[in-house]
């Protein structure tokens, strides 16, 4: 109910103080429907979450605000950041979950499946994400034409356990089977 409040920053001062990564910044920039242009100026409460999340000592947030307010960007942003200095580091694809999204409902998993891929697909095979509900296919032949045009996502049960994408979006109760089910283990 209350106006969000833009800063008095663009996304592109955010690169002075070594918050954000130019290669973020590029990536956001160029995300077409979901492009954050450098000269935007996110809200207060964006940047005191990135602040937050990114400082040398990260810190846990919580955000409440109104629908329309950037929330998703709050979390989105920093983890993305912390992908992608971690691959300028280690020069090599990231395998293994770093960050999982728990979403009550599979409409929520798909609603950001556009955003994330416009947001992770300038790393291809890099820095991946996968959605991971029961309508994702098991084998990975079932997929295997739309997986090779898809570098940045990983489309079936079968591709996670052998490569686990440092981004799983899931809900509670595939959380849950995951848990228990041996199969999963390697995720």
């Amino acid at each position: 109910t209350f106006g969000w409040h833009e800063s008095n920053l663009q996304l592109q001062d955010l690169q002075a103080e070594n918050l954000l990564s130019p290669e973020l910044l590029e990536t956001l920039a160029g995300a077409s429907a979901y492009a954050f242009p450098k000269t935007a100026r996110p809200y207060i409460h964006q940047v005191q979450a990135w602040r937050s999340l990114l400082n040398e000592k990260p810190r846990s947030a919580i955000v409440t605000t109104g629908t329309g307010s950037g929330k998703t960007e709050c979390f989105m942003v920093p983890i993305l950041e912390d992908l992608i200095r971690e691959h300028q580091r280690t020069k090599q694809a990231l395998v293994g979950v770093r960050a999982l999204f728990l979403y009550p409902l599979n409409a929520l998993i798909n609603s950001q499946q556009e955003r994330l891929n416009a947001w992770t697909q300038r790393f291809g095979s890099n820095i991946r994400f996968c959605l991971y509900n029961g309508k994702t296919p098991d084998k990975a032949s079932y997929v295997r034409n739309e997986q090779k045009l898809k570098h940045n996502q990983i489309l079936s049960r079968e591709l996670l356990r052998r490569e686990p994408a440092p981004i799983l979006m899931t809900n509670a109760t595939m959380l849950e089977y995951m848990l228990v089910r041996q199969e999963d283990a390697s995720i």
